[in-house]
């Protein structure tokens, strides 16, 4: 095992007693947005067309505002195990800057909202694919348990689908078809069941402490803190084994590469 892969007094390694399914969390495990100011760009400009449209053009900055006040309200919410998405938060942007958060103007603002990741550069982890296949050679099920934040469940699945990281997954689990994020249980509890194991015979991989290894640790599964992307250095308690790469990822569950 890499030894940077493990923490000091951490329990069994994920190998000791392979697991028999695995979870991933989705962002910045299996995929990143690599420019967030792009997509971030586009939903202020389609509140800016919004705005327009029913004759109430915006001053410089205004929008920009309003989105990022209706953001914070989800993130806020999102901490308190409360699940909103781009409907709610196209909602909040539009009753911002006092305008009617229904009507001819919504349905285009909410679709460009969702669909912005598409317009930015969405990208693969590395590895991410190398350990979807390995698990499936190996015949361990796996499962994706993902918060959707703006871009809706529908949308993730063709992101992934496009780098090939959709097919290998038994099932997908998303924040914003269950009406619950994570660490809720029920999330984790309807992967587990969907790949027909116990929860001790199952590690999550996640980047998250508050949510991955809180709701998995939660549910009596065993834990991967995975920072290839994002390094969380929250206060929150850590995962049983860290990883920095998805190398290091499958030597914890003993599918390293023979040398």
């Amino acid at each position: 095992m890499s030894t940077a892969a493990r923490r000091e007094g951490s329990p069994p390694d994920p190998e000791e007693r392979p697991p028999r399914a695995v979870t991933f969390d989705c962002w910045h495990t299996l995929i990143f947005e690599a420019s967030w100011e792009t997509a971030h760009g586009l939903r202020v400009a389609a509140l800016e067309a919004a705005a327009l449209s029913v004759g109430r053009p915006l001053e410089p900055g205004r929008a920009g505002r309003a989105f990022d006040a209706a953001w914070g309200r989800h993130m806020d919410l999102w901490a308190k195990g409360v699940a909103t998405g781009a409907r709610e938060v196209a909602h909040w942007a539009l009753e911002e800057l006092d305008l009617r958060p229904q009507g001819p103007a919504f349905e285009p603002l909410l679709e460009a909202f969702e669909e912005a990741s598409h317009s930015s550069r969405v990208l693969m982890i590395e590895g991410a694919l190398e350990t979807l296949t390995r698990l499936e050679e190996a015949g361990i099920g796996s499962a994706l348990i993902c918060d959707t934040g703006l871009t809706p469940g529908r949308v993730v699945r063709k992101l992934l689908d496009g780098h090939g990281l959709l097919a290998p997954l038994a099932e997908t689990i998303f924040s914003d078809e269950w009406s619950l994020p994570k660490p809720h249980p029920r999330v984790f509890e309807a992967a587990l069941e969907a790949l027909g194991v116990e929860a001790r015979d199952a590690v999550h991989v996640g980047d998250l402490r508050r949510t991955d290894v809180a709701g998995a640790r939660g549910v009596g599964m065993r834990t991967i803190r995975l920072k290839a992307s994002h390094d969380d250095t929250t206060a929150y308690p850590e995962a049983d084994h860290v990883a920095g790469s998805h190398a290091e990822v499958l030597d914890l569950l003993g599918l390293a590469a023979s040398p």
